[in-house]
């Protein structure tokens, strides 16, 4: 629901799963084929399946403040077809390590407001490689790869008003790329607002719907390794766009027995809007698996 969560001297560990899907090809809003693509290209991208573990690590170091650590482990794969074959490439490795600081503005009642700001550290690979259309390894698309390769800014806002039956709630986070990494590209800046609100079914169980709003800009500069003009995934301006989507959650929140303490969040996303720079890959669905816990 949100990332609203700040500690009093507690450890908090979680870990989400990430089961992202997306399939045929869309130029702003409108729907085109491979053919379309290949007409221009000479790879036309089919289908992307990317699994993410995301580990995440808090520490309440005052009433106020709470440290937080959390890095990304995933696998992607690509279907790719040309005007004869297809072929697949594979990624699998880890993102970049994401250092912030949760600070409670306001708790009045039952109002909070809270300010998240941090960084990442370009510790995800951005030269994984793998067998292209031309039969030889070579660097993949920017969606393949580990992170930016850069020192991030990361900056959000939530809010959040609860009593012991519902809670209602706003957030905005955003990612700004302050410079160009080591193979002289910039990845875009990302934005991302949330509403959503939660209702307790009992004193364990409880459902959610959000809309989720996000904005990424295309990629300053190119990758060396990378022909954007063979491959739209390459592409420097065929990155950026904004989505829509709806997704809705059950959590179940354990009070008693050996799992006590332990929380189980399941969230499908809908989308219901996307306007895509260039051609990409349109989402199909979204997954998420989170769990957490505290000592």
């Amino acid at each position: 629901m949100s990332d609203f969560l700040i500690l009093d001297r507690d450890l908090y560990v979680g870990v989400r799963f990430y089961d992202e899907r997306y399939r045929g090809t869309k130029v702003g809003t409108e729907d085109i084929s491979s053919d379309d693509v290949l007409s221009f290209f000479a790879v036309a991208p089919l289908a992307l399946d990317k699994k993410t573990v995301e580990l995440d690590l808090r520490l309440g170091l005052f009433g106020w403040v709470t440290a937080e650590v959390s890095m990304p482990i995933f696998q992607a794969k690509m279907l790719n077809t040309t005007s004869t074959s297809l072929f697949e490439t594979t990624s699998e490795t880890y993102g970049d390590v994401a250092i912030r600081g949760l600070f409670d503005l306001l708790e009045m009642d039952q109002y909070r407001l809270s300010l998240t700001l941090g960084g990442t550290i370009p510790t995800g690979k951005i030269r994984k490689r793998d067998v292209g259309a031309s039969g030889v390894r070579e660097i993949l698309p920017y969606a393949m790869q580990g992170g930016s390769g850069t020192y991030d800014v990361l900056a959000g806002l939530t809010f959040l008003t609860q009593n012991e039956v519902a809670s209602v709630g706003a957030q905005f986070n955003s990612v700004i790329r302050v410079m160009d990494n080591w193979r002289d590209y910039r990845l875009g800046n990302e934005l991302s607002f949330s509403v959503w609100g939660a209702y307790n079914l009992s004193d364990w169980v409880s459902v959610s719907m959000r809309g989720l709003f996000e904005t990424w800009g295309d990629v300053s500069g190119s990758d060396p390794g990378t022909d954007g003009t063979i491959d739209p995934s390459a592409n420097f301006f065929a990155q950026g766009g904004e989505r829509v989507q709806i997704p809705f959650g059950i959590s179940f929140f354990l009070r008693e027995g050996p799992a006590e303490g332990h929380r189980l969040l399941l969230e499908w996303y809908y989308p219901i809007h996307e306007d895509l720079n260039g051609p990409q890959l349109s989402t199909e669905s979204t997954f998420v698996i989170s769990w957490q816990t505290f000592f």
